[in-house]
């Protein structure tokens, strides 16, 4: 995989217009924040090693594809950049990738949002473990120290259900990316898959009850990945594959959901090239998005984007 690491740093070499621009005019303030402090820091990395791996690679994922977007359109480029993906999955990866490394144009173009796709995939590394820490009794108490926790940063995801399958799904880029690559985006979505049955598999059991549940699921995962299902029509939604967990903690099954919406969007702006031409036309538009998402802006009182939240009386539907 060392080659595959190679490209990707060299990319910034490719585009060198845009590293300039990044370093002036797309000039942010960087800072990472730290992870919330709790006994169950590190659970699944001690006792779901299985799934640990299995994370990390989808962690990857993500960003090999926003850069090799960035970089070009063409089918076999893009199918390429899918194969490289999936011979990590398969690699097993012990530790998280560094994405600032497998996506370093992205992040000039674009730090605000990988900030907040970086918070978010904390969140996720927080509950995973909460739920895997047989050393932590009060569970709920744990989980609104979490959310609260994350919450707080500026970067911080909505909680409110947005009305992916009408609002969010209904812009002039919207499903470009799957029209254009249909494995990909099946791949991608296969993702969101797993990161769902995973946290309905954890309640109520322990670590060791947690590892021989994972092992169907991991298992239909894989399969998914071999064979692509391109008969989803939609992201898989957490209120779908993980009802109980959705009914019990819905503010994080909201985040998770608006997490992959938000991600899906941003493929499609990166897959239209002829609605957003130059660097700058796409820049504009992903930080347009992202307000869109932003716990921020989604205070009591504040309308300017209540046109994206759910409409009163209308819920998830399953579409697999």
């Amino acid at each position: 995989m060392c080659k595959l690491f190679m490209r990707s740093c060299l990319l910034v070499l490719v585009l060198p217009g845009l590293a300039r621009a990044s370093l002036t005019s797309w000039f942010e303030q960087r800072n990472h924040t730290f992870y919330l402090r709790g006994p169950w820091n590190g659970a699944v990395y001690r006792a779901l090693p299985e799934l640990r791996r299995e994370f990390n690679a989808i962690d990857f994922g993500h960003a090999h594809l926003a850069e090799t977007l960035l970089r070009s359109s063409d089918e076999a480029v893009v199918e390429r950049a899918r194969l490289e993906i999936l011979a990590f999955i398969n690699s097993k990866p012990d530790l998280p990738p560094d994405e600032a490394f497998i996506a370093p144009t992205f992040f000039r173009l674009a730090w605000a949002v990988q900030q907040t796709f970086d918070w978010a995939h904390q969140l996720h590394r927080d509950l995973y473990d909460l739920f895997a820490a047989d050393n932590v009794q009060d569970k709920d108490e744990a989980y609104r120290r979490i959310l609260e926790n994350y919450l707080a940063q500026s970067q911080a995801l909505t909680f409110q259900s947005l009305d992916h399958h009408g609002a969010l799904w209904s812009f002039p880029e919207s499903r470009n990316f799957i029209r254009r690559f249909p494995k990909f985006n099946a791949q991608i979505w296969s993702y969101h898959w797993l990161q769902a049955k995973v946290a309905e598999v954890q309640l109520g059991r322990s670590a060791a009850e947690q590892r021989s549940a994972l092992g169907p699921v991991l298992a239909e995962y894989h399969g998914y990945l071999t064979t692509p299902p391109l008969q989803w029509t939609f992201m898989p939604m957490f209120r779908d594959l993980a009802p109980t967990f959705s009914q019990r903690y819905p503010e994080a099954a909201n985040i998770v959901d608006n997490l992959h919406m938000l991600h899906d969007n941003i493929d499609d702006v990166l897959s239209s090239p002829n609605l957003f031409p130059t660097v700058e036309a796409r820049r504009e538009r992903i930080y347009h998005i992202l307000a869109i998402y932003l716990h921020r802006n989604h205070q009591p009182g504040d309308m300017r984007y209540a046109q994206y939240r759910t409409p009163a009386g209308m819920g998830h539907h399953n579409h697999h």
